[in-house]
C-alpha cells in the first residue's frame, strides 16, 4: 500500500470511522444484535480500516476472506444479502476515499475489489448449498 495513503488514512482515521458509523447505522446494516447497532458498526469500521492500512494483511486473500466472512454474517439482510453486503462495501469505500487527495489508488481499488469478489463467491457457495 502506498505510504502516503496509509499516512492519510491514519491521519483521518477518526473522521472516517465517525462518518462511517453514522451513515452505516442510519442505513440499518447492523440492527437486531444484542449490542447496539452503533457499537457493531464502529467495531466493523475500525477493523476494516485496520485491515486496509496494513499492507501485509490487506493483500492476503485468506485474511481478507476471514474478515469478509464475518462481515457477511453480521450484515442485516434487507434484500439479497449479497446486495446488502456489497452496498455496505460501496458506502464504506466512498467514505474512506473522501478525505484522500488521490481518490484513485490502485491498492484501495485492489482491496475493495478483493472484498467484493469474496462476498460474491461466498454468496454463490451458499446458494449452491441451498439447492
Amino acid at each position: 500500500m502506498n505510504l502516503k495513503i496509509v499516512r492519510d488514512l491514519t491521519r483521518y482515521r477518526q473522521r472516517i470511522i465517525d462518518e462511517a458509523v453514522a451513515v452505516l447505522t442510519a442505513k440499518d446494516f447492523f440492527s437486531g444484535f444484542d449490542r447496539p447497532a452503533e457499537s457493531v458498526a464502529r467495531a466493523v469500521c475500525e477493523g476494516l480500516l485496520d485491515l486496509l492500512t496494513d499492507p501485509d494483511r490487506s493483500s492476503d486473500p485468506r485474511t481478507v476472506e476471514m474478515f469478509m466472512e464475518r462481515l457477511y454474517n453480521l450484515i442485516r439482510k434487507k434484500s439479497l444479502k449479497v446486495d446488502t453486503t456489497l452496498e455496505f462495501l460501496d458506502t464504506f469505500e466512498g467514505i474512506v476515499r473522501r478525505p484522500l487527495d488521490n481518490v484513485e489508488d490502485r491498492d484501495i481499488d485492489a482491496f475493495f475489489s478483493l472484498c467484493r469478489s469474496i462476498i460474491r463467491q461466498r454468496h454463490k457457495e451458499l446458494a449452491r448449498k441451498l439447492r
